[in-house]
C-alpha cells in the first residue's frame, strides 16, 4: 500500500535533512511525499491580520512567490537526485498558520506520518512557521517523526519503546512501527523505568499484551530501577546503540484533541535521536 508522508519545510538545512532521512527510511516503500510550506503575509502582523490580506497585498504576493519558488526548487532537486520509482514528490504551499496548515493537510491528504526537522530553542527566534515540539503537541491526527538537525540516516537496527505499562494499547496503534520493522528488520527494545516495587495486575496485563502485539517480531523487554525517566532512557539508548525512540501518546476522545499533552512537554528540543510519537485514541 502506498504511504502518504508529509514533510514540513521552512527551507532550512534542518528541514532538508529531515526530508532526506524520510526518503532513506522508506527507500523500499511506495510513498507519496508531500512537501509543505506555510506562509504569512506579514510575520509582524497578528494572526488574524496575517491571514486576511487585502486584495493585491504586495507583502502577501511576495511571500506566496517565495514559498512557491522555494518548494519548486526542493521538488526539482528531489526529482533530479532520486532514481527511486517507488517515490513521488508533491509540493503544497499554504497561506495559513503553521498549526492549521499541518492539521488541514493531514486531514485532506489522509497523511500517515508527519516528519519534521527538530529545532533547538535558540533557532526559533519567535518565527511562528518553524515547527517545534510546542506546535506538535496539538497534532493528533497522525503519528509524528522528529529528526535532529544533524542526524543522518543509518542502519535502523534497534528501536526503543519506553513504557510504564499503564497505557491503553492495541495492535493498530503500532502500524507505523510495524512498517519500519519490516523494512529494516529492526528489533524492538521495550524499556520500563521501574518506580514501583512490583507491577500491579493492570501493568502485568499491559506487559502481556505488548508481548502479544510484537509476537513474530524481534523484541526484548528491559527494566531500569529507581532512575529519572529521561536519564534512564538516555543511558539505555547509549548502551544499546539505539537508532530510534518511540513514544505512545494517549489522547482522550472526551476532551477532544486541542489540549497539549504531557509527554512532549518533557522532550528536549535538542534531540540526539529521531523520536516517533504514536498517537493513541482512548
Amino acid at each position: 500500500m502506498e504511504k502518504r508522508i508529509l514533510c514540513y519545510s521552512d527551507f532550512s538545512n534542518n528541514a532538508q535533512n529531515a526530508i532526506d532521512y524520510a526518503i532513506k527510511l522508506y527507500e523500499q516503500q511506495s510513498c507519496v511525499f508531500y512537501i509543505l510550506n506555510a506562509f504569512h503575509a506579514d510575520k509582524n502582523a497578528s494572526d488574524i491580520e496575517a491571514l486576511i490580506p487585502e486584495p493585491g497585498n504586495k507583502i502577501y504576493e511576495e511571500a506566496k512567490k517565495s514559498s512557491e519558488v522555494g518548494l519548486k526548487k526542493i521538488i526539482d532537486t528531489l526529482n533530479s537526485n532520486s532514481k527511486n520509482t517507488k517515490h513521488t514528490f508533491k509540493s503544497i504551499s499554504i497561506f495559513n498558520s503553521l498549526l492549521y496548515a499541518l492539521k488541514d493537510t493531514i486531514k485532506i491528504k489522509a497523511i500517515n506520518l508527519l516528519i519534521i526537522g527538530a529545532k533547538s530553542t535558540l533557532e526559533i527566534e519567535e518565527d511562528k512557521n518553524i515547527p517545534t515540539l510546542d506546535v506538535l503537541e496539538y497534532i493528533t491526527e497522525c503519528s509524528i517523526l522528529a529528526i535532529p538537525g544533524n542526524y543522518k540516516f543509518c542502519e535502523l537496527k534497534k528501536i526503543v519503546l519506553p513504557i510504564n505499562y499503564q497505557e491503553v494499547l492495541n495492535k493498530a496503534n503500532f502500524s507505523e512501527i510495524f512498517d519500519i520493522i519490516k523494512l529494516h528488520n529492526s528489533e524492538i527494545n521495550i524499556l520500563h523505568i521501574k518506580k514501583e516495587n512490583h507491577l500491579n495486575n493492570s501493568q502485568l496485563e499491559c506487559k502481556k499484551l505488548l508481548e502479544t502485539i510484537f509476537k513474530g517480531f524481534k523484541f526484548s523487554s528491559h527494566t531500569l530501577e529507581r532512575m529519572n525517566v529521561n536519564k534512564g532512557i538516555n543511558l539505555f539508548i547509549k548502551n544499546q546503540h539505539s537508532n530510534l525512540i518511540v513514544y505512545t501518546e494517549e489522547i482522550s476522545s472526551y476532551i477532544g484533541n486541542e489540549l497539549p499533552r504531557p509527554l512532549l512537554k518533557e522532550l528536549e528540543n535538542n534531540l540526539t535521536l529521531p523520536v516517533m510519537v504514536v498517537n493513541v485514541i482512548i
